[in-house]
């Protein structure tokens, strides 16, 4: 048998492989797209390729700011960072169960939570 007839067969069960561990799956329902989203005091984005986020308190006021998210098996998740001006928290990395939802958020004390533009997938922002 030549090379290029193993290469080839090296190639299809590679490919082969991936299709059937679903790791090609995540990227097909849109977790390769930048998730960004940001408010007066938040800012909270997808670290590529959406496998974690990260969430930073952009302004010295003293509140607290959170990100509510989604991932691709959970939805309602809130990460917090009470660390104070310039400090940045992350969730932990799944490739699998990626990122599918960012909203930034300013905690607020005796008013309505302060929140930027939910981000998804697909939806132009």
């Amino acid at each position: 048998m030549s090379i290029s007839k193993n290469v080839g067969k090296i190639l299809v069960g590679g490919v082969a492989a991936v299709a059937l561990s679903g790791v090609g799956s995540a990227y097909a329902g849109g977790a390769g797209e930048d998730l960004y989203s940001v408010t007066t005091g938040a800012s909270t984005w997808s670290i590529e390729p959406n496998s974690s986020m990260a969430l930073k308190d952009t302004v010295e006021d003293g509140d607290a700011v959170y990100s509510l998210y989604d991932k691709r098996y959970n939805t309602g998740l809130r990460l917090n960072n009470s660390s104070g001006v310039g400090n940045t928290v992350y969730t932990t990395g799944d490739y699998a169960n990626y990122i599918s939802k960012v909203t930034a958020c300013v905690n607020l004390n005796n008013t309505p939570d302060r929140c930027g533009q939910d981000d998804r997938p697909g939806d132009g922002h």
